[in-house]
């Protein structure tokens, strides 16, 4: 692996997403000229660094990796459930955490 998949990747990764680099580097918590010197340099960049940006896109280093941005390891149940929640809107996903959360406490 080289720091040129790792940069093709974001910049796949940012297209997907209808992201800028910008806004990538708010979500991610770093400066726009951090994540802009990482892309133009083509440097590797270090695992706290590249955690940062999958937050940013919210995904998991796992799901950075995996290239039919799917849910790794995974039981059919968990695919589902995280399949549905894909669908959600921005509204509908703070509703449908607080109704696991009551769902827990119910125990």
């Amino acid at each position: 692996m080289n720091s040129n998949y790792i940069i093709k990747r974001i910049d796949e990764l940012c297209e997907q997403k209808h992201m800028t680099q910008y806004e990538l580097s708010k979500r991610a918590g770093m400066t726009q000229s951090s994540l802009s010197n990482l892309m133009n340099r083509g440097c590797m960049p270090q695992i706290n660094t590249l955690e940062k940006i999958c937050t940013g896109f919210g995904i998991t280093l796992s799901q950075f990796f995996n290239r039919e941005g799917g849910f790794p390891d995974l039981s059919e149940e968990q695919l589902e459930v995280l399949q549905e929640w894909e669908t959600l809107s921005a509204k509908e996903k703070p509703v449908a955490r607080k109704m696991l959360k009551n769902i827990k406490e119910l125990r």
